[in-house]
């Protein structure tokens, strides 16, 4: 699957999917309520599991209003928006949330919506947010997820080598040190070449 790059800007980027939407990568604001709110009907069970290690209307509820009210600086928050013929829908959600004691360290997620799964979206919004989180002086990566969510590893890779990983039953917590964008950037385009 090629992304086609429309534009570069430091906050958000746009790309064409092959099926012909518009993607565009970028910051999530308090007006994506509504996209935010919506995705879930997108995602299974299964992957609200991987996600959030529990399931329910409240815990989705309760994500969507800590999202809308992150400050961009200290938590971070990047979506998918994808634009077709049919309208916009946000399809992929990705968090950096910087631990106040360790400045340099923030925890990661991602959650994609189903239909969107595996076609590497994942990866190219953890590029994307990994970017920003570190040039407000994040250098670490933690996530928490289940120990079968190989999906997750590979994302995490693709930001930065797993530099610490705890293991408990069902659950790995691996730490990933960012790469500095510019060489993020020159491994995108080895491994396209």
């Amino acid at each position: 699957m090629t992304f086609t790059p429309e534009a570069e800007a430091p906050d958000s980027s746009t790309l064409w999917f092959p099926d012909g939407s518009l993607l565009e990568l970028r910051p999530l604001r308090v007006s994506d309520g509504r996209l935010l709110a919506a995705l879930g009907s997108q995602v299974s069970t299964a992957s609200e599991y991987r996600r959030f290690l529990s399931v329910g209307n409240s815990v989705y509820s309760e994500w969507v209003a800590r999202l809308i009210a992150a400050d961009q600086i200290d938590f971070l928050v990047d979506g998918v928006v994808a634009t077709n013929e049919f309208g916009s829908s946000l399809v992929a959600v990705a968090e950096s949330i910087r631990y106040p004691d360790r400045p340099q360290w923030a925890e990661f997620a991602l959650l994609a919506a189903d239909p969107w799964q595996n076609l590497g979206l994942g990866t190219l919004l953890a590029r994307h947010l990994a970017t920003r989180a570190y040039a407000g002086g994040v250098r670490f990566w933690e996530a928490i997820m289940l120990a079968e969510n190989m999906p997750m590893v590979s994302v995490l890779e693709s930001v930065g080598p797993n530099v610490e990983e705890r293991v408990e039953p069902g659950l790995v917590t691996a730490v990933h040190e960012l790469y500095p964008p510019r060489d993020r950037a020159s491994d995108l385009v080895r491994k396209s070449a």
